[in-house]
Parts: C-alpha cells; structure tokens; sequence
C-alpha cells in the first residue's frame, strides 16, 4: 500500500498513492513533543506549532500563509503530542507543488518574530484556559498528570501560563536545533500523486537543515501501594472521571490483547460499560474504554460523564466491569465481534487522506518502520480469550488503579472506599 524512500539528507518520504481521488494530503512528522521539553519549556512543542503559521522568510506573514491555503481551497492544520508533532496541508491533488512549498517554508525558515511571539502567547493562554474549561477534556491532563507523575509524560502539552509567559525567540531556536533535523522528520503523500512525487519531495525538502537529535528521558514508574486519586475541585453538572491503571508500551506483544480488551469493555453501543453504564442504569451519556501506548509505557483507561448523584454508583458499575474480564473469560463472540470492529474501523477510516497520513507519519516517527494494517490485524486476530484475561487480571489490580475526577466534590475517602 505504501511506498517508503530515505533521501540523501536523511529524511524519510512515505508515499500511499489513490488515483481514484482528486485530493492529497501532504504531511511533515517530527519527533518532538512534550516529553521532550524541560520544566523550564514545558509548552513549547505546541507554542512553536502555532509559530510556524506566524510567517516564513518566503511567505512573512500569517495572512498570506492563510490567504495561499484558502486560494486554492485547501485545508491545513497541525498536532502536538508527547512524543510527536505533525503539519499538514491537504488540498488538490494537482496543488501538491504549492503545499510542499508553504510547509517546507514554515519549518526551514520561520522568522519567529519577536512581536509575533508576544502577541501569540496571549493567543495560547486563552487556548488553555478555553481547554481548561472543558471537564470533558482537561480530566485527561489532569489523568495523566495522576498516573505519570512529575516528569515529562505527566506534564500538560501545553504547559502553564507563568511559562508560557518567559518565552523568548532564543528558547524557540534552541529548541528546533536540539529536533528540528531530517534524520527525526517524515515526509508523506497521501492522495492522487503524480509520477515524479519523489523528485517533487527533493525539490522542497532537501535543504532542510541538518540538527541534532536530543534524546528524552526514560520514564520512571511511580510504585504504589494502594490506588491514587485526585479530585479536581469545580462547580459542574456532571462528574467526569478516569480509572485507569498503567498499560503496555509500543514494542509489547500484550498491547493487542489490552486493545482487544478495551473494544469488548468500551467501544460501541454494545460494549459491556455502554450497555451496563447507560442503558441498563441511566447513570451517564458517555461511557467508554481505551487502550494506549507511548515508547515506554502506556496507559489503560475507562472514562465516564456521570450524574452527579449517582457518581458512586457509577463508579462501582466500571470497576465492576473492568474487574469481571479479570475472574471470567470473556465469550468467544465477543473476540470475534472486537475483531471485526478493529477491521471494519480501519476500512472506513482507510478511505480518509487525512487518517493515511498521520497514521503512516507517526507510526514511524515512533517506532522507526511500518506496523502495516494487514500485520496489524493479523496481530488482533491471533489474540485469544485466554490472553485477553491474562491482561485483565495483570491491569486491575486495586494497586494499580489512578482515579481522576473533575467535579464538586472535596473528600476523596468515599472514592478511595470504593476502589480498595
């Protein structure tokens, strides 16, 4: 499906060719994020994204970046994560020139003015605090925060206003030459490409200056006796909360059977916490599980909207869950069924320019090769109901669970009740 060459700058170009479209997604993948920071930058992988839209030595400001994208009815945008940063144009398939153009521009030669920087940092601090306002969303910070502790995986993306505040070009500078090289960045089409993609790459991607590559910090496990739980103190109308506990990191074979575990817990309408959470109890809207891995460690989750009134009770039904896997084996059917969710999810999601993308750039970026989706699948399908519960009862253990709440509570001892 797709096609993978190393120019001779060292940069890695993915090419996943669909003559059938029109369209084309043209996207840069970095290994930089968030755990690659210090607390003195922590924030400065998602600051340094939104600079790169704040003009270029060619394009020298944002409104002519912007103006080039909307002309040839484009779209664009980027993402910052822990572990990787990505930018992307996805357009016309017969614009591919103009989009290699304006990104190779972006990240070669950004002019990170001074006023720019100032000016953004307001445009940051609001974005956090319109996050922060979201307990649908920051419940997931703040659940990281819990289970990682402080070190870089357990620090917000985005970092903290007093931070965010002291940034000065210098600090961008350093920061783009310690990731910012062609040895630590995809290049990937997606899309209609013409016959001469490579030499279209090359023309636009080769001058990329050549930096080093700063290694991140091993993560450390926090050892716990009993479960941790942190209450996040606001006025709403529903509790959200995270029980989870620590997972398995991208090389571990297990990672398939927890994956499988987390469809059959909590994807779909007809998985066991929708059906015992919501439809049998009335106790939430949304309800859900997943299964997460970063290079080193990773992270089991169920998450969960529930009435304020009932939050014990909701509570209570998803430990339960989680904790049945762990004493009874799940059901042949259900294997099957979270089989064939995976393959059906990865079928309509294929047909996305967008998905290819990011999936083949990051996939890389963090693991160094192509995990494809037929050896993906294959992967899920020799998972068995014996492994399943094998991870079950290593994940849920009373020790090991991280609760995270947002809402109008202020003693944790009900919750911890609960829990033990």
């Amino acid at each position: 499906m797709h096609n993978l060459t190393t120019l001779k700058n060292g940069l890695t170009l993915i090419t996943v060719n669909m003559p059938h479209l029109d369209s084309l997604t043209t996207l840069v993948a970095v290994g930089a994020g968030s755990r690659y920071e210090t607390k003195k930058i922590n924030g400065i992988s998602h600051f340094l994204e939104h600079m790169f839209f704040k003009g270029s030595r060619k394009y020298p400001t944002a409104e002519q970046i912007a103006t080039l994208i909307d002309g040839i009815g484009a779209v664009n945008n980027a993402a910052t994560d822990k572990e990787v940063t990505y930018y992307w144009i996805k357009s016309s398939a017969k614009h591919i020139k103009l989009s290699c153009d304006i990104l190779s521009s972006m990240i070669r030669e950004s002019l990170l003015a001074e006023e720019e920087i100032e000016r953004e940092k307001g445009v940051i601090i609001e974005e956090l605090r319109m996050y922060r306002d979201i307990p649908g969303r920051y419940v997931w910070e703040l659940y990281e925060k819990l289970q990682f502790g402080n070190q870089p995986l357990g620090w917000e993306i985005g970092g903290q206003e007093k931070i965010i505040t002291k940034f000065v070009r210098e600090n961008f500078m350093e920061y783009m030459k310690s990731l910012y090289s062609p040895k630590n960045m995809v290049l990937v089409f997606v899309g209609k490409l013409p016959g001469d993609v490579e030499k279209v790459a090359k023309s636009y991607f080769l001058d990329l200056p050549t930096n080093s590559q700063y290694k991140f910090k091993p993560f450390k496990k926090n050892k716990t006796a009993k479960p941790r739980i942190n209450i996040f103190y606001k006025k709403t109308d529903q509790a959200n909360i995270v029980l989870g506990v620590e997972g398995y990191d991208r090389d571990d074979k297990r990672k398939y059977a927890s994956r499988v575990l987390s469809t059959i817990l909590g994807a779909g309408m007809s998985s066991r916490l929708f059906i015992q959470v919501r439809e049998r109890r009335g106790l939430a809207y949304h309800v859900s599980a997943n299964s997460g891995s970063y290079k080193d460690t990773g992270a089991f989750t169920a998450y969960a909207g529930l009435k304020l009134e009932k939050v014990y009770e909701g509570l209570e039904v998803i430990k339960a869950e989680l904790e049945r896997t762990a004493m009874e084996a799940i059901t042949v059917s259900e294997l099957k069924k979270a089989n064939e969710m995976e393959r059906g999810n990865i079928a309509l999601r294929s047909e996305s320019t967008n998905f290819l993308a990011e999936y083949f750039g990051t996939n890389f970026i963090l693991d160094g090769k192509i995990e494809t989706f037929e050896e993906y699948l294959e992967n899920i399908d020799i998972v068995t109901v014996e492994d399943v519960k094998a991870v079950a009862k290593e994940l849920f253990k009373k020790e090991n669970y991280n609760l995270q709440i947002i809402g109008p509570f202020r003693d944790e001892g009900k919750f911890m009740e609960i829990l033990q």
